[in-house]
């Protein structure tokens, strides 16, 4: 996989990048916007009308700080952060990570369509506020929970189980010196620590990976489509909730800069913010290192989560029109 596996979807995307053009040159215009072409009311100069206009400009910035931002550090947590907390963080086998999240995700998927349904009945708002604030306050629970289920030192290591296997390879500059050492607990899981020692180097370089039971993967599902429930929530009304935000002439131009300044500038952030936080915890001594990450999501929803209730309007109706 790391040789070359890794392109694959990269090469499938050329598929899908071609479904999609077959997709939008067969679909109609909505017919709100095909009624304004008709009328004569379209932009032109809708990065004008976006983001010169102070009033147009007032709901750019509400769908952003108000909504998108919260959206976007909750997705990357729940998908992104989580996955990359279990395996560099907890150390659990990369494999076993990559099946767990993908089952997580397969389970949590159709809530995607669910909320947005509901919102349709119940108001946008309403669903991703609710969201965010089940982020905002379980977050920590639920990491606290992941790390201490695959935690070894609360774990029973079978006597005599220690297998210790060195071996000398040649390497760029020299030989590696590589010690693999294997312990065994009583509820299945299997913990292997390499140390590579390097001529270029005298410190070795370790790295562990925890194959985990049956019982705790289940958990560590369960802890993950909990999270990717909270994604849903925020993600399922948010295209409904921009496009009924701003006017037909202008839509697709002010709904695109906050959701993608929230996606990919402070989604895009987390995963950087967030390992330095714990990097710099894990330095620190702090015995709870590993939730240090999570502040960068909760403060970043947290604020969002404050300016949507206070000035995002509950109703489902394009606020200009």
């Amino acid at each position: 996989f790391d040789a070359w596996g890794w392109r694959v979807p990269f090469w499938v995307s050329i598929i899908m990048v071609f479904v999609s053009y077959l997709i939008r040159k067969k679909m109609d215009e909505s017919p709100a916007f095909a009624k304004a072409k008709s009328e004569g009311k379209t932009s032109t100069n809708p990065l004008k009308e976006s983001f010169g206009n102070r009033y147009n400009l007032k709901f750019v910035l509400l769908a952003l700080f108000g909504a998108t931002m919260g959206q976007g550090v909750i997705w990357y947590t729940g998908q992104f952060y989580a996955m990359s907390f279990m395996k560099t963080v907890m150390n659990v086998d990369s494999s076993q990570v990559d099946g767990l999240l993908g089952i997580a995700l397969l389970f949590a998927t159709p809530l995607f369509v669910v909320f947005g349904w509901l919102s349709d009945k119940i108001g946008r708002k309403r669903i991703m506020m609710a969201g965010m604030l089940l982020a905002i306050v379980l977050y920590r629970p639920i990491y606290s929970a992941m790390y201490d289920t695959v935690d070894v030192q609360y774990k029973t290591e079978i006597p005599l189980s220690t297998d210790i296997k060195g071996e000398r390879k040649p390497a760029k500059g020299g030989e590696q010196i590589v010690f693999t050492t294997t312990k065994k607990y009583t509820d299945g899981t299997i913990k292997v620590e390499t140390s590579t020692t390097s001529a270029l180097s005298n410190k070795p370089e370790i790295k562990t990976a925890i194959t985990i039971n049956w019982h705790d993967k289940f958990l560590l599902i369960l802890l993950v489509w909990i999270q990717v429930i909270f994604v849903t929530m925020v993600y399922g009304p948010i295209a409904a909730f921009l496009v009924e935000m701003f006017p037909v002439k202008i839509r697709y131009t002010s709904m695109s800069l906050p959701y993608h300044v929230g996606n990919g500038i402070f989604g895009g952030l987390l995963p950087a913010i967030s390992t330095y936080l714990v990097t710099n915890a894990k330095a620190n001594g702090d015995p709870q290192f590993y939730l240090e990450g999570l502040w960068y999501p909760i403060i970043i929803a947290g604020v969002c989560f404050a300016i949507g209730m206070i000035y995002i309007d509950h109703k489902n109706s394009t606020l200009h029109d």
